[in-house]
């Protein structure tokens, strides 16, 4: 019996480890600045609802009223997805910023369940602040950050045009898998718990804030883009979201990419189909 209890509570340390581990990663220093590939760009610092500082960059484009925010994923930073965008900034202002507890960003992160409202604070931070240089505003998200930009462009119907990339379906499904895959953790009742403990701390689910809900309601025209080796959001259930979509949309699926690889197996033509669609319905 000893024995038994010896090893039940070995077994309950061991995931207890891992989910401190899984709740606790340690954002890497910035891997890029905009300096470094060419354009200048002004440092920025605002606060979201939660009172969190926020961190970004602003890169102006002489002569637009355009701007174009762009939103990274989960345990990503800004600087992941500057180099396959960078170049848009030649025709868009773009603002580039971290969620809560991830790059420049104080706070931590709530994993899907608040980054929305870091999201309404750099729109208006912009519209204070920037309000020549963004009178009209499209948005640009992998995974998480598309996720929180499908949520967005479905109550805020002033969004010209959204960029979804990675794109999962359902919060609770990709976070089963995420958690799996990366830190073999189960869903019961690990995952489970700590999904019902969210719920009740900011008194709303996963599910509520899911592209599934937001992508029927969103109103302006939609690229969204996926790979087909993704193991973590297949890209069938991708087809989900676009199946969702109600509004003008376009579907562009990645052969050999894996989650937010796209941009590394297109090469150029990941910055071609994006310039192309944000030609069409964001001019």
């Amino acid at each position: 019996m000893t024995v038994i209890i010896i090893l039940v509570a070995l077994f309950i340390c061991a995931f207890c480890i891992k989910l401190y581990r899984a709740l606790n990663w340690h954002q890497p220093p910035l891997k890029v600045y905009p300096k470094d590939m060419g354009f200048e760009a002004e440092d920025i610092a605002f606060k979201n609802q939660d009172d969190i500082t926020l961190k970004g960059w602003f890169l102006p484009c002489a002569g637009s009223s355009k701007t174009l925010v762009l939103m990274h994923g989960f345990e990503m930073d800004k600087s992941q997805i500057l180099p396959q965008t960078i170049n848009l900034a030649k025709k868009y202002n773009l603002f580039y910023f971290d969620f809560r507890g991830m790059g420049e960003s104080s706070g931590k992160s709530a994993q899907g369940l608040r980054e929305y409202l870091d999201a309404q604070a750099a729109l208006e931070y912009l519209r204070k602040n920037k309000p020549e240089k963004c009178k009209e505003i499209a948005l640009y998200g992998i995974s998480l950050g598309a996720s929180v930009a499908a949520y967005i462009a479905a109550i805020d119907k002033t969004i010209k045009a959204v960029i979804l990339e990675a794109c999962f379906y359902s919060y609770k499904r990709v976070v089963r898998k995420w958690a799996w895959n990366h830190h073999t953790l189960p869903y019961y009742p690990i995952v489970y718990i700590f999904l019902r403990f969210k719920r009740f701390k900011f008194h709303t689910g996963l599910e509520d804030l899911s592209p599934k809900t937001s992508a029927p309601l969103i109103a302006c025209p939609v690229l969204q883009i996926h790979g087909k080796n993704d193991r973590l959001v297949s890209y069938k259930r991708a087809l989900r979201v676009f199946d969702a979509i109600k509004c003008t949309k376009e579907l562009w699926l990645v052969e050999e990419a894996g989650h937010t690889r796209c941009h590394e197996v297109a090469g150029a033509k990941y910055l071609q189909e994006i310039s192309k669609f944000l030609e069409k319905y964001f001019k």
